[in-house]
């Protein structure tokens, strides 16, 4: 009873560190329609643009924010106390606010931009202000009080900088200067950050909503029951496959679980898993979309806008990285499911590959023809635009995904109410963005991680992993990349990193805190459909997506990212391979049986030499595996035997 009491108590806590908020459509007929409206243009304008060329830079990102603002203050309530289903007067009086204040921003930079820049007037300096204090709102009403809290910590900072003790002190900034440089300039809210989610992740979002109107989803549904669905703890391997497929597109962990965990985590549940293994099975599998190639959740498209890397060049180096990570989980799966004796789903409900490829798999050709488009030297906006009209196009060939215009429609308002978890984010990113650059804080705080970690490279990493682990708690992926980009890869970079292998590490580790308790939102998600305890389903999460902490020392220490000779390349590959293998082999207690203590501990030491590039590290972990194979398949043979009185 007391254990039980204690568990409520940390799954409270756990949810009380981050809100949960969600959107909420208003009742009010007329007010749905406008909001409806609002969103269908929102998303028509911006995959316009995306074939036809955007018009001016302000206008291009002030749009953007104008039309975010407009969603979230109609959608999103002030307090999360407040039940009511229609926006209050001071939500419509605030979303009209912030459409008069971003127009005269947009009607004004021109002319700042050519003769004010440094010296500007009253104006200027009033409506910076007030896009801070909108920017900080909507992201407290879409994510809760951390962001914004962090942003207003920067600011502090920026203002109070001869106060700030040690190597982080600067002069500091008048309340003007801040005003003018984070508010109005380029080089804060309305700088790259902005830029990105609006000629890139928008775009990816809308394509997201698409397909999956399209019926891609439940293309790929079918596609991976057919290809692993007999196989031994089938539903758990189909949702290893989804899941990587359907998250690489949709940005997020957390709806990417619950999009093929509503599917995977029942039929795993019937089969033999426990509730909150499956849920800790569609986590793993879920957070590893995120590094899945070609589209990566749209993570491609933010480094390459940090690195100045070709889109194609990331995608190229993160296939195998990728494949290492699905290999882990989906090895941890088939050894849960060999030690439980699960076996895969009876043939009368798999459908034959042949045929599910024959009248399902022409839904999948607008990912492909993204990603063709792109290795062509066409652009992201572009690959998309065309991509979003082949999914149109490839849906009217059966009746029941075709897209007629009321579906266009709804895609196009799905899309825009799915990308304010991420709008409402870019201005306090770029608040934060905005005062690194100002302050010079960046290259500070790399001094400051290498001073404290005594120049050690492994400590740095171990620094930053925390990080990546108590920021990702209440931010989103994309806005603790984002912020770990800015403050912590110089460091690594100082220390002699690769600048395009350290965006890598510092991108998975971002995605640690997402399955990792306490607050682990992607296990959250998971659990409410395995109907479990959401604590226990972010440890079997952590336990899955373990090889998360191990690929990323990958990028490091080996030419794991293509990044050295021919031979060395291929054969960190194979002994990487092999080393993950034998490492889900430990970490789930199975090898060809029941793995002893010894035999476990024995499979970890082989994974870490196999890890290692050392020619002899190599050879001594297969040795050492090879033992540990032969052993087990001998008592396993004996134990198989018939018995002899």
């Amino acid at each position: 009873m007391e254990n039980k009491i204690k568990d409520k108590k940390k799954e409270k806590l756990a949810e009380s560190l981050v809100e949960r908020r969600r959107p909420v459509e208003p009742a009010n007929r007329a007010l749905y329609y406008l909001l409806f409206g609002t969103g269908a243009l929102f998303s028509f304008i911006y995959w316009f643009t995306c074939g036809t060329g955007s018009y001016s830079t302000e206008s291009h990102r002030g749009i953007y924010y104008i039309l975010t603002m407009v969603m979230t203050f109609l959608m999103y309530r002030s307090s999360i106390k407040n039940k009511s289903k229609n926006p209050s007067v001071f939500d419509i009086l605030i979303a009209i606010a912030s459409v008069a204040v971003v127009v005269v921003w947009i009607v004004i930079y021109p002319n700042y931009a050519v003769k004010k820049i440094g010296n500007p007037d009253t104006i200027h300096l009033v409506i910076g202000a007030l896009v801070i204090l909108l920017s900080l709102e909507i992201a407290r009403r879409v994510v809760g009080y951390v962001l914004p809290a962090m942003a207003l910590v920067f600011l502090l900072y920026a203002y109070f900088g001869p106060y700030v003790p040690g190597m982080l002190g600067h002069y500091g900034f008048g309340l003007d200067r801040i005003s003018e440089f984070v508010g109005f300039s380029m080089e804060g809210i309305w700088g790259v950050v902005m830029n990105t989610y609006a000629t890139y992740i928008f775009p990816f979002i809308i394509f997201a909503s698409f397909i999956d109107s399209a019926g891609a989803g439940k293309a790929i549904e079918k596609i991976s029951t057919a290809l692993a669905g007999g196989a031994r703890g089938g539903p758990a391997k189909v949702a290893v496959i989804s899941s990587g497929l359907i998250g690489s597109v949709t940005g997020s962990s957390a709806a990417n679980a619950v999009i093929t965990g509503s599917y995977t985590i029942p039929i795993m549940k019937n089969l033999g898993y426990r509730a909150h293994t499956a849920a800790g099975i569609e986590a793993a599998a879920s957070t590893g979309g995120q590094f899945m190639p070609p589209i990566m959740g749209a993570a491609a498209f933010l480094i390459a806008a940090f690195t100045r890397t070709p889109y194609t060049e990331i995608v190229r180096i993160s296939i195998i990285p990728a494949f290492l990570y699905f290999l882990g989980v989906g090895m941890m799966v088939h050894f849960i499911a060999a030690r439980r004796g699960i076996k895969g789903l009876p043939k009368k409900d798999i459908p034959p590959l042949g045929r599910t490829l024959k009248e399902e798999g022409y839904l999948l050709l607008p990912i492909l023809i993204i990603f063709i488009m792109i290795v062509m030297g066409f652009s992201p906006q572009l690959a998309a635009f065309w991509s979003i009209i082949a999914a149109i196009a490839l849906s009217w060939i059966t009746p029941e995904n075709r897209m007629t215009p009321k579906r266009i429609m709804e895609a196009f308002y799905k899309s825009a109410k799915s990308s304010l978890t991420v709008g409402a984010t870019a201005g306090v990113i770029g608040i934060i963005v905005g005062i690194v650059s100002m302050t010079g804080l960046g290259m500070k705080f790399s001094q400051y991680i290498i001073s404290l970690s005594g120049g050690l490279l492994p400590t740095t990493i171990l620094f930053i992993a925390v990080a990546g682990y108590i920021i990702g708690m209440g931010v989103t992926v994309t806005a603790t990349y984002i912020l770990l980009a800015v403050l912590a890869v110089p460091a690594l970079v100082n220390l002699g990193v690769d600048m395009l292998a350290a965006h890598l590490l510092v991108f998975w580790f971002c995605n640690v805190g997402g399955i990792t308790p306490p607050v682990c939102l992607v296990a959250f998600a998971a659990s409410a459909i395995a109907d479990c305890k959401p604590l226990d389903a972010g440890w079997a999460a952590l336990r899955l997506a373990s090889p998360l902490f191990i690929i990323p020392l990958l990028f490091i220490y080996t030419p794991i990212l293509l990044n050295g000779p021919a031979g060395e390349v291929w054969a960190t590959v194979i002994t990487s391979t092999i080393g993950i293998v034998a490492f889900a082999g430990m970490m789930q207690g199975y090898w060809l049986k029941r793995a002893s203590v010894i035999h476990r501990v024995a499979l970890g030491l082989s994974a870490l030499l196999l890890f290692l590039p050392q020619p002899a590290t190599d050879i001594a972990g297969i040795v050492l595996l090879a033992a540990v194979t032969i052993v087990n398949y001998r008592v396993k043979e004996t134990e198989a035997a018939p018995q002899v009185w």
